[in-house]
């Protein structure tokens, strides 16, 4: 019989559509004991998380002690309540860096700053990966369309450097009229550290053309690179019919926004201010209930044991078990989980994809988490 607990209890609420892309599965259940748990091939205690994939929860440190100790006096039993933030986001922007682009880069110049302004004013922790190349000195400006953002989201190194880290990042890369999706996958490895467990994703593509790579082809290439990116939005500000600001319809951008449910921008209006405004309206609307929640915060002197740890979760008032488990790859289809971010120093509550998918697609949920004990530290 446990004789000491800390439980937070939360209500969270959000709307959202659900993953694509997500591997709901995980691959090992064991039952032992009076517990279920799953894992890669081994075992681990009764514990169960799912997190909400719209809404995060940074837990203050715990109070002093409110219950009784065990017999012993090696646990202790106290209660935390968590803030509820919206989830993250990792925004990918990309622009065509082709001459005919000149009034399209000044635009994002000049309004970047203000998109972020809209998302962070809104209680979003966002992150900004800007994909396309600084000014050129040795180019004449009326064909120079490289860019660079000046602060708060750029650095202050203009026109030459503007990264911002964490906030913001800068990949100069020149971006071909047909080539701002495929220039996106093969420059992965470059940017993929700037996306975070828990996070929506957006990819913004402003151009003035078409892509060369189908809209079905880069879903397909841009899910297989990281499961992170399942549930991501794709937005462009593209020609949605044939003008003298454009040289040609942007179908393929136009089918994989469809395709993600996210929005598309008619560059041939020209006027971008609007249309930003809308990029960001589709950011916060995106943004759900969080897959990932902080380590409860031991009261002091005390070391909560990561494997004391029971989760208990009810997605619009229907209670839901999820298993721990032992990492995100042992995650099972179907299953509803939770696994650690550092099984042996954890700081994060990860829920697996499947736990994911429902509470993006729920409007409430009732989330505990209970902590059977708190030990004293050495010493």
């Amino acid at each position: 019989m446990r004789s000491s607990s800390l439980v937070l209890a939360v209500s969270l609420s959000a709307c959202g559509a659900a993953p694509r892309g997500a591997d709901p599965t995980p691959t090992g259940m064991s039952e032992s004991g009076g517990g279920s748990t799953i894992g890669t091939g081994t075992e681990a205690d009764d514990t169960g998380l799912d997190p909400t994939d719209s809404v995060r929860l940074d837990l203050p440190p715990a109070p002093a002690s409110t219950g009784t100790n065990d017999t012993d006096g090696t646990c202790t039993s106290f209660i935390a309540k968590g803030d509820i933030n919206k989830q993250p986001a990792d925004i990918i922007i990309v622009v065509d860096n082709s001459p005919s682009m000149l009034d399209e880069a000044h635009a994002v110049r000049d309004n970047l700053n203000a998109f972020s302004d809209q998302i962070v004013a809104a209680g979003i922790d966002i992150r900004v990966l800007l994909l396309t190349s600084y000014p050129d000195p040795n180019a004449a400006p009326e064909v120079d369309t490289g860019i660079c953002i000046d602060p708060p989201l750029g650095g202050g190194g203009c026109p030459s450097t503007d990264t911002n880290l964490p906030l913001f990042a800068h990949l100069p890369l020149v971006i071909g009229s047909v080539q701002a999706l495929s220039v996106t996958l093969q420059s992965h490895g470059s940017w993929a550290e700037m996306m975070r467990s828990g996070s929506g994703k957006h990819v913004i593509v402003i151009s003035d053309d078409d892509a060369f790579l189908s809209a079905e082809d880069f879903d397909e290439q841009f899910l297989a690179l990281d499961p992170l990116h399942a549930g991501y939005a794709f937005h462009g500000i593209v020609a949605t019919e044939l003008c003298p600001e454009a040289g040609s319809v942007g179908s393929e951008y136009i089918a994989l926004a469809e395709l993600t449910g996210g929005i598309i921008g008619d560059l041939c209006e020209q006027e971008f201010q609007p249309l930003f405004d809308q990029l960001s309206t589709a950011v916060l609307e995106g943004s759900g209930l969080a897959c990932s929640w902080p380590m409860p915060a031991a009261p002091e002197g005390k070391l909560i044991d990561p494997e004391s740890i029971e989760v208990r979760l009810a997605i619009d008032g229907v209670q839901v078990d999820p298993f721990h488990f032992q990492t995100m790859d042992g995650c099972s289809p179907g299953v509803h989980g939770w696994y650690y971010d550092d099984n042996d120093a954890p700081t994060e509550l990860i829920a697996c994809p499947a736990t994911c998918e429902v509470l993006s697609s729920g409007v409430t949920a009732d989330l505990e988490v209970d902590v059977a004990c708190a030990t004293n530290t050495a010493g």
